[in-house]
């Protein structure tokens, strides 16, 4: 697959965000889907947020919401979160041929239950402007990965987001929910509606969400996220401070 490098690093760096379309094929999605279905397996028998193995089930109002560090239970998607298609273009956006690993989790968005993802900043998950945190590189330091497994559409809860919001850097949406409403305000909020294969890769300070499944089929993706080396001090479930990972060139 060939690839505009240099568009991709542009628009992640513009807008906020920027997709590559299949760039996993039909195999690899069949063998991620096995392991999709070997974490929910070993969710029915939980009720209430807990480690298994290396991974966190966390589970929200009865629903299983997501699993942090779900290649710690199932190691194949560990893998994935070190394919080299996904690092290639990770280390352009980060100028960085080495790369901390913090994030390897699978969310599962299953018919009939109540999860959802309110507007928010993933700067505010990587605790910045606190001690945990230090943007090493002044853009952010971060990127976020997300591998659609089933294609999104209007009704089963797509990935939204507000491009150009990333240019207001970090703000403190938590305690001024009227930051948010400003934003919409003043950039259109867009619905990407990925295939299955596709993968966002978006910054720290984008704003997004994604609403509730209203269909009778699962809406998986699964998503891993790397930071500048020297930029994360917080302790994540399952992998500490971090799986260093360098790709050579």
């Amino acid at each position: 697959m060939e690839l505009d490098y240099d568009k991709l690093v542009k628009d992640f760096y513009q807008q906020g965000y920027c997709v590559v379309e299949g760039l996993f094929d039909p195999k690899d999605l069949k063998n991620i889907e096995k392991s999709f279905d070997n974490l929910y397996q070993a969710s029915l028998s939980l009720d209430e947020t807990q480690m298994l193995k290396l991974a966190q089930f966390v589970f929200n109002e009865d629903a299983l919401n997501r699993i942090v560090w779900c290649g710690g239970y199932d190691e194949f998607l560990l893998d994935i979160g070190a394919d080299k298609r996904i690092l290639n273009i990770v280390s352009r956006i980060l100028e960085s041929n080495e790369m901390v690993q913090l994030i390897n989790q699978a969310h599962f968005k299953l018919p009939g239950q109540k999860v959802e993802f309110k507007w928010h900043q993933d700067s505010e998950h990587r605790r910045y402007g606190t001690h945990m945190w230090e943007d090493v590189d002044g853009r952010g330091s971060y990127v976020q990965t997300l591998l659609a497994i089933d294609d999104m559409n209007a009704d089963n809860g797509p990935l939204k987001f507000i491009p150009n919001s990333n240019q207001e850097g970090h703000l403190n949406y938590k305690e001024d929910p009227s930051i948010i409403d400003e934003m919409l305000e003043k950039y259109e909020a867009v619905d990407v509606m990925l295939k299955a294969g596709d993968v966002a890769f978006f910054g720290p300070y984008v704003f997004h969400s994604s609403s509730l499944n209203k269909t009778d089929s699962p809406r998986r993706v699964l998503i891993n996220g790397y930071a500048q080396p020297g930029a994360n001090k917080r302790e994540y479930p399952g992998v500490g401070l971090g799986r260093h990972l360098k790709l050579n060139s």
